[in-house]
C-alpha cells in the first residue's frame, strides 16, 4: 500500500541540517549561487542569458533560482534520456513536484538533508542517521522522493547506471558532505545500511529525480490525477499545482527555465 504525506508537508518543513562522474559536485559552494544573476553555458561553451523566473506567472525566489542551477548542473546530464530535450523534460517534472511540495523553500543545504516522517503524532523532521518506522511516509532531499517507494538495491542499481564511474561511498560521501553534515554523521551516512542507505542515495539530485518522476510523478500526476498531485492546502501547492493545468504550465515554464541554465 503505497503511503504519502503530501497534504502536511508544507506545514513541518524545519529540516536538519551529488556529484557527477567526472567528479564535479553539488557542494556547500553551490549552496551560495543564485540562479537569477548567473549565466549558464550551452554544450559549446557560449554563455547564455539567465532566463525569465517565473513559473505559473509566479517569480521564484532566490533560494529557488539557486536550486534550479544546481538540477540544471547536476541533474540534467546525468538522468536517463535518449536526448537533452528527454532529460530536461525529466528534471523539470521533477522540480515541479519538489516545488509544490513545499520542500524547496528551505533552501541550500537544508533541502539536501531534508528527511520528514510521517509518525502516529504527525510529520516530523528527523535527523540525518535517523530513520522512519516501517510503512511511514518518508520524504527526503531535493527530490522530495518517498523512501518507502524504493528497494536499497533499486536504489543502488539506479546510482551505478547513473554514475558507472563513481564508487557508492563517494557519491554518499558527497551527498552528505554536500548537506554539511559534520564529519561524525558523513562517516555515519558512508557507513549505513538498510532504509537509512537507501534515503542517502535518494538524496543524490540525479538518483532522486531519475528514482521519483519515472516512479511517481508521470504515472500519478501527469498521466493521472492523485489526490495529493494537486490543491490548495498549502501556499506552494497553491501556486503551482492548483489544479491539474496549472502543474503542466509550472512544467512547462520549468521546463523553459532548466533548458536555458542547463548544459
Amino acid at each position: 500500500m503505497r503511503t504519502h504525506s503530501s497534504a502536511v508537508i508544507a506545514l513541518a518543513l524545519v529540516a536538519c541540517g551529488g556529484t557527477d562522474e567526472a567528479g564535479s559536485s553539488l557542494s556547500p559552494v553551490d549552496a551560495s549561487v543564485d540562479a537569477s544573476v548567473e549565466a549558464s553555458l550551452d554544450a559549446g561553451g557560449s554563455t547564455k542569458p539567465a532566463p525569465d523566473f517565473t513559473v505559473n506567472g509566479h517569480a521564484l525566489d532566490a533560494d529557488v533560482r539557486a536550486i534550479l542551477a544546481v538540477v540544471a548542473k547536476d541533474v540534467v546530464p546525468y538522468v536517463p534520456g535518449a536526448t537533452r530535450d528527454d532529460r530536461v523534460l525529466l528534471a523539470a517534472r521533477g522540480s515541479w513536484w519538489a516545488l509544490k511540495e513545499g520542500v524547496w523553500s528551505l533552501g541550500l543545504p537544508d533541502v539536501v538533508a531534508y528527511s520528514l516522517c510521517n509518525t502516529t503524532s504527525g510529520d516530523k523532521s528527523i535527523g540525518p542517521t535517523e530513520t522512519c518506522a516501517a510503512g511511514r511516509a518518508w520524504q527526503v532531499g531535493i527530490a522530495a522522493v518517498q523512501v518507502p517507494n524504493h528497494t536499497l538495491a533499486e536504489v543502488q542499481g539506479l546510482a551505478k547506471q547513473l554514475f558507472p564511474a563513481k564508487t557508492e561511498t563517494s557519491l554518499l560521501e558527497e551527498t552528505a558532505k554536500a548537506a554539511a553534515l559534520t564529519q561524525v554523521d558523513v562517516d555515519a551516512v558512508v557507513a549505513s545500511t538498510g532504509s537509512l542507505r537507501t534515503s542517502w542515495l535518494l538524496r543524490d539530485p540525479a538518483v532522486g529525480f531519475a528514482a521519483v518522476v519515472p516512479g511517481e510523478v508521470v504515472p500519478e500526476c501527469v498521466d493521472g490525477a492523485k489526490s495529493w498531485c494537486f490543491g490548495t492546502g498549502w501556499e506552494e501547492t497553491k501556486l503551482y499545482a492548483a489544479t491539474k493545468d496549472d502543474a503542466l504550465r509550472s512544467i512547462d515554464d520549468l521546463r523553459r527555465i532548466l533548458d536555458a541554465l542547463s548544459p
